[in-house]
């Protein structure tokens, strides 16, 4: 075994442990829910990927949750720590590559959504809690006490399960550039995406999805409106809570991605504000009256632009050339 893969061995370990001993006086005194499972659960686990790479966080997430939940005894906790740990882990995993922010975000927000799940069934089957039955007993209550209009409790029921992970791996990926920052452990990829992160007023126009990405996005969105044109529906709640869930994800990342392409082409070309703001005003019109016929007229424009001037790639190069200029300053 080389010196640097003992080296990161050792520090997992060291990580683990002191992981173990605070999470067991923090649940253990009562104080350790809510902020404490939510946000530093997840964010030092992201440290520990930072730092001692995926292949030995791993290793150092399934001995802790082990460890703590045979101290405490308390399966309920032990399913909480395990949801922090792979958002964690899944957030310090996409800091490390060289992908865009926002691409980090698709994948974050659509892996979270099925992490969510995955604690959600194991949870349900352990402790007899589920937060989906709970919020589906809510749409229920809107439907049949207020009469709201089945369609639109479940479009909002969807977005919701969407944009909780959405939410929270952002919140992660963000607290974790801040802390890695203050530990001096940033390097590479990471030490870039902060940086980007924190010059967001001067370049966030310019971050955008990868061409895969987007049109990864774009393809999901088509496949589930075929589907539903087929009437070809699923009676497993959790397969229909990810595939709807992650399509309004999908549809909000290619509207975003594809308004903005469509303004920086409008900015260089014509260097006029106005025509840039016209555009906002036209584009929430026709979202707020025709939502689907305009996402796909910002698809059919974005297309347009990648063949013509590879316009995804054009603000790829911008930012990357930013963030370097900053590395090196």
């Amino acid at each position: 075994m080389c010196l640097s893969t003992t080296k990161k061995l050792t520090e997992a370990a060291i990580l683990s442990s002191l992981f173990i001993v605070s999470t067991i006086i923090a649940v253990g005194s009562g104080l350790g829910y809510g902020i404490y499972l939510d946000f530093i659960v997840p964010i030092f686990f992201c440290i520990i990927c930072l730092k001692c790479e995926i292949k030995y966080t791993i290793l150092s997430s399934v001995s802790s949750v082990l460890i703590v939940s045979l101290v405490l005894g308390n399966i309920g906790t032990a399913i909480w720590i395990s949801q922090g740990m792979m958002i964690g882990i899944l957030c310090g995993f996409l800091l490390s590559k060289s992908t865009t922010i926002l691409d980090d975000m698709v994948y974050g927000s659509i892996l979270g959504i099925i992490i969510m799940i995955f604690i959600d069934i194991y949870g349900s089957a352990l402790i007899g809690y589920s937060f989906m039955q709970e919020f589906q007993g809510y749409s229920d209550i809107l439907v049949n006490k207020f009469n709201i209009p089945r369609n639109i409790v479940d479009i909002a029921y969807y977005m919701v399960i969407g944009l909780f992970p959405f939410g929270t791996v952002f919140s992660i990926y963000y607290l974790s550039l801040i802390v890695g920052k203050k530990l001096n452990i940033l390097k590479g990829n990471s030490k870039k995406k902060l940086l980007i992160m924190q010059s967001f007023k001067k370049c966030g126009r310019f971050i955008c999805c990868s061409k895969k990405v987007f049109y990864g996005c774009v393809f999901f969105i088509f496949t589930m409106e075929i589907i539903s044109i087929l009437g070809i529906k699923s009676n497993n709640i959790y397969i229909k809570t990810v595939l709807m869930s992650a399509k309004y994800l999908c549809y909000y990342f290619v509207i975003r991605d594809g308004y903005t392409a469509i303004q920086n082409f409008i900015l260089s070309k014509y260097q006029k504000i106005s025509y840039a703001r016209i555009l906002t005003l036209v584009t929430i019109t026709l979202l707020a009256t025709m939502f689907k016929i305009t996402a796909v007229i910002l698809i059919i424009f974005n297309i347009i632009l990648d063949t013509k001037i590879n316009i995804r790639i054009e603000q790829i190069n911008i930012i990357n050339s930013y963030a370097n200029s900053l590395v090196h300053k």
